[in-house]
């Protein structure tokens, strides 16, 4: 098998989008497009004792978005009427399709609150999809055990064993993974697929580089990712997805094809029709 390269990797750039909320943003505006389909991962958290903030209502259309729980507790609210809490090593994914209010918040336990969220662009076919939303328990995550360490299979497959979401449009394999100390993982991918790992604990080990968290690595093509901790134990976000190769045009959290589907957004909003 040829395993990735390092293409390159950076530090994540810090960006004030929400009030009392860090939030480090890996993936999003210029780097877009050489991520397809991956629109953005920001990395969010708050601090021990903080109440209870987050993102309140707002719209989007043409995506997914899948968050991922590490620490503390995040809930969801949304103009279809869905609501529900997840915490530690839970997810949630929703699908914006042709247009949803949703609101997410960050709730605080002894070690603060912190996630990860994907955007995943839709396929033309899918931008007016009906929304909808799914949350997936800690339990419901399943995690597959080996010497190297721990892999949790959020969506796609790992070792013959599905995560929950498989209903995501660009079929993404997207898993949370922890090393031991100077553990090596490798694992499988498709040719051609986007792909990348987000550092969020110490350090990683990849073409004889040593990588501190955070910090996105963006990896060539080829059949197999290889990653290994460094001397401390490392935990990673891995996620590899098809590129659709299709135009996009994103205007604020509107993510489409062309400037007439973002001027029938803008009237659907004005109307009252959006989000129903």
């Amino acid at each position: 098998m040829k395993s990735r390269q390092l293409a390159f990797s950076f530090a994540p750039t810090p960006v004030n989008e929400a009030k009392g909320v860090t939030i480090q943003r890996a993936v999003g505006a210029e780097r877009m497009a050489l991520l397809d389909p991956i629109l953005l991962l920001d990395h969010a958290s708050i601090a021990p004792g903080s109440p209870t903030v987050g993102f309140p209502r707002h719209p989007h259309r043409g995506i997914e978005t899948l968050s991922y729980v590490l620490a503390g507790e995040v809930g969801h609210k949304d103009s279809i009427g869905n609501d529900g809490t997840v915490g530690a090593n839970g997810s949630q994914w929703m699908t914006a399709g042709n247009g949803i209010f949703h609101e997410e918040m960050l709730v605080a336990e002894a070690d603060g609150a912190e996630m990860i969220q994907l955007w995943f662009s839709l396929p033309k076919a899918l931008k007016r999809v009906p929304p909808a939303y799914v949350g997936a328990e800690p339990s419901q995550i399943p995690l597959v055990g080996s010497e190297s360490g721990n892999v949790r299979v959020v969506a796609g497959s790992y070792e013959g064993t599905d995560g929950p979401f498989q209903g995501i449009a660009v079929r993404p394999t997207v898993l949370d993974v922890e090393l031991n100390p100077g553990g090596q993982m490798e694992i499988p991918t498709e040719p051609g697929a986007s792909t990348i790992a987000y550092a969020v604990r110490g350090s990683l080990v990849v073409d004889g580089h040593t990588l501190p968290a955070p910090r996105l690595l963006v990896f060539a093509d080829g059949d197999q990712v290889e990653i290994t901790a460094g001397p401390n134990a490392g935990r990673f976000l891995f996620v590899s997805a098809q590129p659709l190769n299709e135009p996009v045009l994103q205007f604020r959290s509107f993510v489409m094809n062309t400037p007439e589907d973002i001027q029938e957004t803008l009237a659907m909003i004005a109307s009252g029709e959006f989000g129903k």
